[in-house]
């Protein structure tokens, strides 16, 4: 009798960023993927589940560095520029300067050059981005999708960046890389921004936050993010990284002729900020489970706004689940608004993060 199949997503405290550590496959022999590696200390909390697999090499099928912002992409410094653990990674997705410009070659560009990330990948540049042929990670030039079969029976399908995106950023690269911390030189920059949303003095409501009006996130990173589609065993996770709504609703809706594509779970883009959870998007997706990676630190995610969009839009029985308890997503602990909205919760305790059973 065949062994049952494992498909299971654990979200890793990784502060106020993204650190998704995927299993698929045989429960005793799966294969993984790692999306980002949250800030700087999200590093000491992601090595020893990587020193747990260190035994078989490579141990993962891909690395996924979304794009250059620092709570996705400082926690994987430390990691690459060890061979020990890069040899644990068959591939690594991650678009460089090199990649904003699809008539760039794999090289190191200007001020680029001592990019720690892009100098750790040169060294084996058999590893990175070879899917694409040492090309960007992207949807292609007329907006369609890419679809990746990944061994052991997952699918991959990518749904952003575009390459306009990408090319916008070309003017601020060294900027973005300096704040993400990937010039040593260069101390990286503390993010301070303002919590969004409503200061909330009682339960939230739900319907009027729902309403506010929605303005989509124009930051130029966030623009280049790498989402993607990952299906296995007939069920579906969108992994939304700091995607710009409209890319992905664009690229669902060339996927499907413009019809719906429920999934069985979401991350929510942008750990649940104002600008990049929206109406048009939840029905699209019609997500069973929406996980926010965020401890709220710094932006203050996910914001109440985000939060109530969700409960509104996506299917009543919706399932919320939190990678660590804070002031910003606790209001959501609530028996009145679990019954009146018919939505449940579910938050990690301590700091090793919580797991998605897909199967």
């Amino acid at each position: 009798m065949p062994a049952q199949p494992v498909f299971r997503l654990h979200a890793l405290d990784a502060d106020h960023g993204d650190c998704l550590w995927i299993e698929y496959g045989e429960a005793d022999k799966p294969h993984r993927v790692l999306i980002d590696c949250g800030t700087t200390g999200t590093a000491k909390r992601l090595r020893p589940f990587l020193d747990l697999k260190a035994a078989t090499k490579p141990s993962h099928e891909l690395l996924v560095i979304t794009h250059v912002d620092a709570d996705h992409i400082a926690g994987a410094l430390p990691l690459v520029e060890k061979a020990s653990y890069l040899d644990q990674f068959r591939e690594v997705w991650f678009n460089g300067r090199m990649h904003l410009d699809p008539a760039s070659k794999l090289e190191p560009f200007g001020g680029a050059q001592g990019e720690r990330l892009t100098k750790a990948l040169l060294k084996q540049e058999h590893r990175w981005n070879t899917t694409f042929k040492g090309r960007s990670c992207a949807l292609k030039k007329d907006g369609a999708p890419q679809v990746v079969d990944l061994p052991g029976g997952a699918r991959v399908t990518i749904l952003s960046p575009t390459w306009s995106k990408l090319q916008a950023l070309i003017p601020k690269w060294d900027a973005e890389v300096a704040a993400a911390g990937l010039i040593p030189t260069v101390k990286p920059l503390k993010p301070q921004e303002a919590p969004e949303g409503f200061e909330l003095l009682g339960p939230p409501d739900v319907e009027a936050l729902a309403k506010v009006p929605f303005q989509e996130d124009t930051t130029t990173p966030n623009g280049t993010s790498i989402a993607m589609l990952l299906e296995f065993a007939g069920k579906r996770v969108l992994l939304g990284a700091d995607a710009h709504p409209s890319v992905l609703i664009e690229a669902i809706s060339h996927l499907t002729g413009g019809h719906p594509l429920p999934v069985d779970l979401l991350k929510v883009p942008h750990h649940g900020s104002l600008g990049n959870v929206s109406k048009q998007l939840l029905e699209l997706v019609a997500c069973k489970t929406a996980l926010f990676s965020s401890t709220g630190a710094y932006h203050g995610h996910p914001t109440s706004v985000a939060v109530s969009r969700v409960v509104k839009y996506s299917p009543r029985g919706v399932e919320l689940v939190f990678n660590a308890r804070s002031e910003f997503n606790g209001i959501w602990d609530s028996d009145a608004l679990r019954g009146k909205w018919g939505f449940s919760t579910r938050y990690a305790t301590g700091r090793d993060g919580i797991t998605v059973q897909l199967l």
